[in-house]
């Protein structure tokens, strides 16, 4: 069943709503809240959720080429088999978040407050975390194309359980920062780059 939800929207509140396709498509929604609601299959190709607040969310099986989740609060949210293409999440707040299979290309968590975030069994094409301030981050058997940590302030990452093809950071943005033995052999041209260090 197809419905529609532009009343709920254009009110800015949803709560206890469990729907599957749902379109979330439409104009910029600023301030939005979704609260104690799960949604399967939901269209979020070009949502616009500008400083919107998610608690107890379930998105399954949600599909889009681009979404906007831009200066938001996300808590007790969890992204399940989903395709997404590119994410602009940066400047928010995430809070026990996990992300569970499926696919992103790129997920922009720019200056983000990360109190915990999971990764578990997912591909992230590009995973930008530049100055982003990061509480607790973990992976779980997760593929990463690149992770892009510049800047980053973290006081726990754990690398250890994901696949990263590719690092760009500065030194600053390493501390915290824990790699399996295997990763610092197969990074260690990048890490030894970021460090200023001269391999002959």
């Amino acid at each position: 069943m197809t419905i529609d939800v532009q009343d709920l929207l254009e009110d800015g509140y949803i709560e206890g709503v469990d729907e599957s396709r749902v379109s979330f498509s439409g104009p910029e929604r600023h301030g939005l809240r979704i609260l104690d609601s799960r949604f399967t299959d939901a269209d979020l190709s070009g949502a616009k959720l500008i400083g919107c607040r998610l608690a107890d969310v379930e998105l399954r099986s949600a599909h889009a080429t681009d979404l906007s989740l831009a200066k938001s609060s996300l808590q007790d949210v969890e992204i399940v088999e989903s395709r997404i293409g590119a994410v602009q999440a940066f400047g928010g707040t995430w809070t026990r978040v996990r992300i569970v299979g499926g696919k992103i290309d790129y997920l922009n968590l720019r200056g983000t407050t990360i109190n915990r975030l999971e990764i578990d069994k997912a591909v992230i094409g590009d995973l930008d975390l530049s100055e982003a301030k990061v509480e607790v981050l973990n992976f779980i058997d997760t593929t990463i194309g690149k992770v892009t940590l510049t800047s980053s302030r973290t006081r726990r990452i754990d690398l250890r359980g994901a696949r990263v093809q590719g690092l760009e950071s500065n030194p600053e943005g390493l501390k915290g920062v824990t790699l399996g033995s295997d990763q610092v052999t197969e990074l260690a041209p990048v890490l030894a780059d970021i460090l200023g260090i001269k391999v002959v």
